[in-house]
C-alpha cells in the first residue's frame, strides 16, 4: 500500500479521509515500524520475516467484535472454535498448532491457560490498538513455542498519541449487547493516563446439539477494565506501568450421551511495568509482568462454588538493550526470567518451573542488501539450556524487486498440564524444530505481491494417546511445508487485499494433521468514501480431517458499513455469515448462522 494511503489514515476524524483497509503486510512500498519481528523498532522493508500489522482504525473499520474475528482476515492463519463468540477458539499458523505460536501482550509473554493454548476468546478486543504478526520461527528472540509464529497483541495502555474519549454502545442477533468507554488524557506536560472499560455478551446457541439438550443456549458475557499510565521524565527517561483484568463466563455443553448443561469463569489479572532509556546510539528498556488467572468449569445449576479453581501464576522480567554502531549495523540484546506456576486447588498440588534466558541480534542495512542474525540461550530448571539461532538475509534486486531467505531453529517445551494433570506424562521431550523460508516480492505498476515458500521439520512432537489417556512424544519427524501468496492493489476508489495459501502439514507417517485445510484464500476489500466505508471479507477454507470425520470445505462472507454521521459520531452495521453458511471447524460443534450488528461510536 502507498504512502500516500498510509498517510491519509492518519488525518483526524475531522478531516473525513478514510484509508483504505491496511492488514499492512510488507509486500507494500510503505515504511510500516514494528516493534516485533527482532525485538527492536525496524522498518518491514528491511526484514527477512514476513510481517503483518492490524491498526485500531482496521479494527473499527471491519467493525470486529472478537480477535477472532480480525485473525481471520490474515494470511496464513486458520481458525477453530467450538461454537461460536466466547466458546474455545484455537489458531493453526503455517499448520502449527495454537501452543506452537508465542503470544505476547505488550511484548511480554501471555501467560497460557492450564492446558498449554491460548483461548483467543478469551482476550477481550476492547484493550486492543495494534497487533504485529510475524510469521515463521523466532525462538532465537522469544523461546519456547515461537516455532509457527509471533503474535502480539499491544494494548491502549501506553498509548501516548491519543487524547481522546470514545464511547460505544452495541447490539445484534442472539441478543448481543455491547458498551464500552476508553479515554485517553494528557497529565501535565508529561503524562498520559488511559483507561478502557468493556461489557459484552450474547444469549448464545447450542453450540454441541444433541438429543439430549434440545433448546439449550451457551452464550457468554465478558467484563474487562485496563488503566495504563505514562510520563516522561526528560528525553530520556520514561517509565510506564499498566492494570488489565477481564472476568469471562461462557456456557457449554460437556456431554454427547447426557444432558450436561456446563459454564466456565475465567478471572484473569495482570499487572506490568517499566523504564525507558533512550538517547542515541544507545537505548534500553526494563520490562516486569505478573499475570494470574483462575479457572472454574462446573454445573451451572450448582454455580461456581461448588468447585475449586486451578491457578496459573506468571512473573516476567526482561532487559532488552540496543545499539546503534554505525548507519550499517545495529546491535541488541537482552535477559528474560519467568517463573510459571500451576496451582490445582482439588488436589492441594503446585507445580512451578523458572526459565533464564539470554539472547542477542545483530542487524545489517547497505545499499540493497539487509540481514539478521540473532541467538538465544534458554536455561529451563526442568529441562536444562537449549540454544536457538536465525539468520536471515534479504536483497533488493531492483526498486521494484526483493528476494529474502532466513532458515532458524526453536523449540517448545511441554507445558505444565502436559506434565503434571491426571493426563500428564513427567517424561515428556521438549518438542524441536527447525525452518527454512524463501520469499520473492515485489511491484508491477500499482500491484503488490509477495510469494513465500517454508519448510519446517518438527521432532519429538508432543500428542495426546487415546490408548493410554496421556501425553507423549511422538517418534519421528511432522513435516508443515506451504507456499503464502499476497497482493494488494486498487482500482479506482476500490481496494483490494487477496491472499492464497496452499500448505502440506504431515505427520511421520504422511497423514494430513487434524483440522488443518491444505487450500486457504481470503480476501479483503474496502470502499471509501467522503463519509462511509464499507468494508467485505470473504474467506474459503478447505476440506480438512478432524480425526475419524471429514470436514466439508465452506466460504465465509462478512459485510460492514461505517457513516460518519459528523466529526463526533459514527453509526456501524456489520453483518457476519452473509451467505448463511453451514459449516463446523471443529467436529460436532456448528458455527453461528448469519448475524446482524449494530453500533454507535461517540469522540469528543
Amino acid at each position: 500500500m502507498s504512502k500516500k494511503l498510509l498517510a491519509a489514515g492518519m488525518l483526524p476524524w475531522a478531516a473525513f479521509a478514510h484509508a483504505p483497509l491496511s492488514f499492512a503486510q510488507d509486500t507494500a512500498a510503505t515504511e510500516t515500524i514494528v516493534v516485533t519481528a527482532n525485538r527492536l523498532a525496524q522498518s518491514t522493508q528491511s526484514l527477512a520475516a514476513q510481517v503483518e500489522v492490524v491498526t485500531r482504525d482496521d479494527i473499527d473499520r471491519i467493525q470486529a467484535k472478537t480477535l477472532i474475528d480480525v485473525f481471520r482476515r490474515m494470511t496464513g492463519i486458520q481458525v477453530s472454535q467450538n461454537g461460536g463468540r466466547g466458546q474455545q477458539a484455537s489458531l493453526f499458523v503455517r499448520g502449527a498448532n495454537s501452543d506452537q505460536v508465542l503470544v505476547l501482550v505488550d511484548g511480554i509473554r501471555f501467560a497460557r491457560a492450564a492446558k498449554g493454548n491460548v483461548d483467543f476468546s478469551q482476550l477481550p478486543l476492547t484493550f486492543v490498538e495494534r497487533i504485529e504478526y510475524v510469521r515463521g520461527a523466532r525462538a532465537s528472540l522469544y523461546g519456547s513455542e515461537a516455532i509457527g509464529g509471533v503474535i502480539n497483541i499491544i494494548t491502549r495502555a501506553n498509548n501516548n498519541s491519543d487524547q481522546s474519549t470514545r464511547l460505544t454502545v452495541g447490539l445484534g442477533s442472539l441478543d448481543y449487547r455491547e458498551a464500552s468507554v476508553s479515554s485517553g488524557l494528557e497529565i501535565a506536560d508529561n503524562g498520559q493516563l488511559n483507561f478502557a472499560l468493556g461489557f459484552d455478551g450474547d444469549d448464545g446457541y447450542n453450540v454441541r446439539p444433541n438429543e439430549f439438550n434440545a433448546g439449550d443456549k451457551h452464550g457468554y458475557e465478558s467484563k474487562n477494565g485496563l488503566v495504563g499510565y505514562s510520563h516522561q521524565f526528560s528525553k530520556q527517561w520514561e517509565a510506564f506501568g499498566s492494570v488489565r483484568a477481564y472476568d469471562n463466563v461462557s456456557q457449554y455443553d460437556g456431554s454427547f450421551s447426557s444432558r450436561s448443561y456446563n459454564e466456565s469463569t475465567v478471572e484473569n489479572l495482570s499487572l506490568a511495568g517499566g523504564v525507558n532509556y533512550t538517547a542515541d546510539p544507545l537505548s534500553s528498556q526494563f520490562q516486569f509482568s505478573w499475570q494470574d488467572q483462575s479457572d472454574w468449569n462446573y454445573e451451572q445449576a450448582k454455580g461456581k462454588g461448588s468447585v475449586q479453581s486451578e491457578d496459573l501464576q506468571q512473573l516476567n522480567f526482561q532487559w532488552n538493550t540496543q545499539y546503534t554502531l554505525n548507519d550499517v549495523v545495529t546491535l541488541a540484546g537482552g535477559v528474560d526470567w519467568r517463573d510459571e506456576a500451576l496451582i490445582v486447588n482439588a488436589s492441594n498440588s503446585k507445580h512451578d518451573r523458572t526459565n533464564l534466558a539470554f539472547y542477542g541480534v545483530g542487524l545489517f542495512e547497505a545499499d540493497k542488501v539487509f540481514g539478521e542474525v540473532s541467538a538465544r540461550l534458554d536455561d529451563n530448571e526442568q529441562f536444562g539450556r537449549e540454544g536457538t539461532y536465525n539468520l536471515g538475509a534479504g536483497y533488493h534486486l531492483t526498486d521494484k524487486l526483493t528476494a529474502k531467505l532466513s532458515y532458524g531453529t526453536a523449540f517448545k517445551a511441554p507445558n505444565l498440564f502436559q506434565l503434571y494433570s491426571s493426563y500428564g506424562n513427567k517424561n515428556l521431550k521438549p518438542e524441536s524444530a527447525e525452518s527454512l523460508e524463501l520469499t520473492l516480492s515485489g511491484q508491477i505498476k500499482d500491484l503488490y505481491w509477495s510469494i513465500t515458500g517454508y519448510n519446517t521439520k518438527i521432532d519429538d512432537l508432543i500428542d495426546y494417546d487415546f490408548a493410554t489417556n496421556s501425553y507423549l512424544n511422538i517418534d519421528g519427524e511432522s513435516t508443515l511445508r506451504g507456499v503464502e501468496i499476497t497482493s494488494e492493489f486498487d482500482t479506482g476508489f476500490v481496494s483490494h487485499q487477496i491472499s492464497a495459501d496452499f500448505k502440506d502439514p504431515e505427520d511421520k507417517d504422511g497423514n494430513t494433521l487434524v483440522r488443518r485445510a491444505k487450500q486457504q484464500y481470503k480476501y479483503n476489500g474496502i470502499v471509501s468514501f467522503e463519509q462511509f466505508d464499507v468494508s467485505l471479507g470473504y474467506q474459503y477454507v478447505g476440506k480438512r480431517k478432524d480425526f475419524s470425520k471429514e470436514l466439508s470445505a465452506y466460504s465465509l462472507f462478512d459485510f460492514s458499513v461505517n457513516y460518519f454521521a459528523n466529526e463526533h459520531l459514527t453509526l456501524n452495521a456489520r453483518i457476519d455469515n452473509l451467505t448463511d453458511e453451514e459449516y463446523e471447524t471443529a467436529a460436532g460443534y456448528p458455527s453461528p448462522e448469519r448475524a446482524y450488528y449494530l453500533s454507535a461510536d461517540y469522540r469528543f
